[in-house]
C-alpha cells in the first residue's frame, strides 16, 4: 500500500479493513485521501490498468469507479467495473 501523505500511515489498519470490505487489492492499492467512517478515494491496480474508487465510508458503498490508466478493455462484453458494482448502491 502506497499513500500520498505520511500521516495515512496511523490508518494503515483502517484502510487495510476498507480494502478486504471491497475486495481491494492492498498491495496494489493507494491512498490519496482517508478520512476515517467517512470517505475515501484509493487508487487500485488491476493488471495494467488503474481505478480511482470514490467511497462513502458512512453509507458503506462504492460512489464512482473510473479508469485512469491502462488500456481499454478489447472484450467489450466483458464488464472492466464488474469488480465495483457489487458495491454500488
Amino acid at each position: 500500500m502506497n499513500h500520498t501523505q505520511y500521516a495515512f500511515g496511523r490508518y494503515e489498519a483502517d484502510i487495510a479493513a476498507v480494502a478486504e470490505k471491497y475486495d481491494l487489492n492492498l498491495e496494489d492499492l493507494e491512498v490519496e485521501s482517508f478520512s476515517p467512517a467517512a470517505l475515501a478515494i484509493l487508487v487500485e491496480k488491476v493488471g495494467e490498468r488503474r481505478f480511482k474508487i470514490h467511497l462513502n465510508l458512512q453509507e458503506g458503498r462504492i460512489i464512482a469507479v473510473k479508469q485512469i490508466a491502462g488500456p481499454p478493455l478489447e472484450d467489450k462484453a466483458k464488464d472492466q467495473f464488474a469488480k465495483y458494482t457489487s458495491f454500488m448502491k
